[in-house]
């Protein structure tokens, strides 16, 4: 009977062969492991943002203001082939953690004016990412260049019924450059102190081929329902509202936080492609 003789110590000048083939082997295995658990991890890793916040920069945009469904300036953009015109909405907000309410206010008492349908300049810093702009409005940067006659400005809109999403509650201002991350736990605390000081909340919603969606959330009178969201900002959550389709932005009408249910762990990420799926009434 053959006898194996393979003995190591570490003070042996040299490894006997089948020792040698067996480290090999676990040395070739356990990199390979290490490849696939990088790339699984990296699979599982969200994309840096791409928002911008163009500090210190101050852009004139000329539209159109209008106070509802959030105040905002409308942009037309171009024509189609049909010579319809076509429109951007920017909404606007205001400096530090406040919504552009108190600007607009402040603006329309100085100037003795009414700013709703009016053409106008505003002057201000941009916000943007996933084809979605916003523009940051600051007193101190004497922000109404112009205002001129009213220039019509169609509002497009579509009843899409009722709905039920899964996402997250985030304060535009952050996610849409000023903070990153923008969302989740990091942007917790940032959100309640933008919600609670008057910012539009916007619903976060990402398909499962990581396309995001974006959505106002108003109250069923069309009002701000803030400080019943603030207990559900930056966590998953599902929703169930009425959808209506204002020009290129979609508003939730909210019937209050009854109609928010919080989601365990990952759940939301699993959003399907039909991320709107309206229900008769």
């Amino acid at each position: 009977m053959k006898q194996n003789n393979d003995f190591y110590i570490g003070w042996m000048d040299k490894a006997p062969a089948s020792y040698s083939r067996y480290i090999k082997k676990v040395v070739v295995f356990l990199g390979c492991l290490a490849i696939v658990a990088a790339l699984i991890l990296s699979q599982q890793q969200r994309k840096f943002s791409t928002a911008s916040f163009e500090f210190g920069q101050l852009t004139e945009i000329t539209g159109t203001y209008q106070q509802l469904p959030v105040p905002a300036i409308k942009v037309k953009t171009q024509n189609d082939i049909f010579g319809n015109n076509s429109w951007l909405t920017i909404p606007l907000v205001g400096y530090g953690k406040f919504g552009a309410e108190g600007v607009i206010a402040s603006l329309e008492k100085e100037h003795n004016t009414v700013l709703e349908g009016k053409q106008v300049v505003f002057k201000g810093t941009l916000l943007y990412s996933d084809g979605k702009t916003l523009l940051q409005v600051d007193k101190n940067d004497n922000p109404l260049v112009s205002i001129n006659q009213p220039v019509p400005a169609q509002v497009i809109k579509h009843e899409l019924g009722i709905v039920e999403l899964k996402g997250e509650i985030i304060d535009p201002k952050c996610y849409f450059g000023v903070m990153k991350p923008g969302h989740g736990k990091p942007h917790r605390d940032c959100a309640i102190r933008c919600i609670e000081g008057g910012m539009d909340p916007v619903f976060y919603v990402r398909n499962d081929k990581g396309e995001a969606n974006y959505y106002l959330i108003l109250g069923v009178d069309g009002k701000k329902i803030n400080d019943e969201l603030k207990d559900y900002i930056a966590e998953p959550v599902s929703l169930k509202a009425k959808a209506v389709q204002v020009d290129d932005w979609t508003v939730l009408y909210l019937d209050g936080n009854k109609s928010i249910k919080r989601l365990g762990g990952l759940s939301w990420f699993k959003q399907q492609d039909n991320t709107i799926s309206c229900s008769p009434r």
